[in-house]
């Protein structure tokens, strides 16, 4: 049994000569679905197809123009497009965090030969993107929005300089860095934090 996310180009043709219907009770949403056989497969598969209704464009325009978002899916299972769209759809936070961990945390990267050594760079990936997680949803308002490379970026990858003084170090940040704002969001909502 399967149910994978199809990446395709230009869905919109591909799905002009499928039969789309209204999917009942959810406005906006059309379904669909089809046979298709890609290149190499030996059989055709079947495709379910969702699109949603995102803009339609009107002014300056003799006819209005709509503007939607596809969703493919191939499967072998039997459900409607619409069921197959919501069962993808309580899965797929799984599949950002797999991807997180293993591109944006290190661990697909692993070099060495020595099974140990991958165990141990991999087992610290793990908990290095919990914590990157972690850190995102007590501090940052916009929640799991941002991905681990882009929280990096505006946490760590800023100009600044350590200074000492009074026995004390101290992080001086540019009055002119750009994400000072984000830093200072994330700073400020950690000092609120408190576990009792």
């Amino acid at each position: 049994m399967y149910l994978i996310k199809v990446k395709m180009k230009g869905p919109g043709t591909l799905l002009s000569g499928s039969d789309r219907k209204k999917i009942r009770n959810v406005p906006g949403f059309e379904s669909a679905e089809f046979e298709y056989q890609c290149a190499g497969w030996l059989k055709p598969r079947r495709f379910v197809a969702v699109r949603e209704l995102v803009s339609i464009k009107t002014e300056g325009l003799l006819f209005p123009e709509y503007e939607y978002r596809y969703f493919c899916y191939v499967t072998n299972e039997n459900f409607t497009p619409w069921k197959a769209h919501k069962t993808y759809g309580k899965r797929s936070a799984g599949e950002n965090w797999i991807e997180w961990c293993k591109n944006q945390m290190a661990a697909a990267t692993i070099l060495t030969q020595d099974f140990r050594a991958n165990s141990a760079i991999f087992q610290t990936c793990v908990p290095a993107c919990n914590l990157m997680v972690w850190m995102m949803l007590l501090t940052n308002k916009d929640k799991l929005r941002r991905e681990p490379n882009t929280m990096r970026f505006w946490i760590i990858c800023v100009p600044a300089r350590l200074l000492t003084g009074s026995r004390c170090w101290v992080l001086k940040l540019s009055q002119n860095a750009f994400f000072k704002g984000k830093w200072d969001e994330v700073e400020n909502a950690a000092d609120r934090l408190c576990f009792e």
